[in-house]
């Protein structure tokens, strides 16, 4: 694993987009996780402190003792981590915005709505466009395509937030085969070569949960990320001055 920062408590590696971060039920024949990988690189147990979906590539912090990990969880469920991620979406977003949709857990999807994990979670997710895009491909009764780069600031952590409240304003994550649109996936991946879903965690703001003092760790995104947006550049339409 690529360690982008380390200490005695902690360690912050970049996770490539299509590795789990530890063995799923969704795959049992996975072999290569983060945790188990790591765990051999430092010779010692590792414990995840956060999540990010197999398909996401990025920033993931685990802590390196179980001390180390309750201070870290209760940094993340309380609140006081400032997580940012790159996402290219479908169409033009608003400059900047909120999407305030609450969302059921991953644990209630399959309950029935009268079942207490079936009530949906308070959930809110900030962002800022950067970047837009026109390409001069035709897709359905449109005579061009429509992206933007964005910014994204997750308040909290439900379950695919950033893929499902995107999706829920009409701007999916290109790529995303679970809650994105399958025309435009298959144009991206036929013309720019996007294989993955385009969402990527690129930097964590916090105090140290155990030497209190202030981190700031960064992770650009992997090269199947910077590519899809380097193909993109020539049919750039607007920059933030942001």
């Amino acid at each position: 694993m690529q360690i982008l920062y380390q200490d005695e408590h902690l360690v912050a590696v970049a996770k490539p987009s299509g590795m789990f971060v530890h063995r799923s039920d969704a795959d049992r024949s996975v072999e290569s996780v983060v945790v188990q990988t790591l765990r051999d690189q430092l010779k010692q147990h590792v414990y995840p402190v956060h999540r990010l979906d197999r398909a996401t590539s990025g920033l993931l912090l685990l802590a390196r003792s179980r001390s180390a990990a309750a201070a870290s969880g209760h940094m993340f469920s309380e609140r006081r981590v400032q997580k940012t991620y790159s996402a290219l979406v479908r169409g033009y977003a608003l400059p900047q915005g909120q999407i305030d949709t609450p969302l059921i857990s991953s644990r209630g999807r399959e309950k029935p709505a009268s079942h207490p994990w079936a009530e949906p979670q308070h959930a809110m997710t900030g962002y800022r466009t950067l970047q837009q895009f026109e390409i001069p491909i035709a897709l359905g009764e449109h005579t061009t395509t429509r992206c933007s780069l964005v910014e994204v600031h997750p308040e909290t952590g439900r379950y695919h937030q950033i893929r499902r409240h995107f999706n829920y304003v009409s701007h999916p994550v290109i790529g995303d085969t679970s809650h994105g649109d399958g025309r435009h996936n298959r144009l991206y991946r036929d013309h720019f070569e996007a294989e993955r879903l385009m969402l990527a965690a690129v930097r964590l703001e916090f105090r140290h949960p155990v030497t209190g003092t202030p981190c700031d760790i960064r992770c650009p995104p992997e090269p199947s990320f910077t590519t899809v947006m380097g193909q993109l550049d020539s049919f750039r339409v607007l920059t933030s001055a942001v």
